[in-house]
């Protein structure tokens, strides 16, 4: 599993690529509401978004936990990726 820094590192940045955002990944706090000016997330960009995810973390994020997620705040969107995504990226077969 990555560490947690590197997730929040690693979704922030996914979501200036993703999202095409003029901003830099480090100015994107866990406060910062997904629907705000700053992000403007929409269903098409959420879309976007988790498909850079699954891509970058090498798993896949199922429709059922993104709405139990709730996700409002870029915190949320990070916490949802290191419970469903993030783990799977680091694991060997065996």
């Amino acid at each position: 599993m990555l560490p947690d820094d590197d997730v929040a590192t690693k979704v922030r940045a996914l979501m200036v690529d993703a999202l095409d955002l003029r901003l830099d990944p480090q100015d994107i706090g866990p406060q910062v509401s997904l629907y705000s000016p700053m992000i403007q997330l929409d269903s098409l960009n959420l879309l976007q978004l988790l498909l850079a995810v699954e891509t970058e973390f090498g798993g896949h994020v199922e429709d059922e936990d993104v709405m139990e997620a709730d996700l409002e705040t870029v915190g949320d969107l990070i916490e949802l990726v290191r419970r469903h995504v993030a783990g799977l990226r680091t694991e060997t077969p065996a």
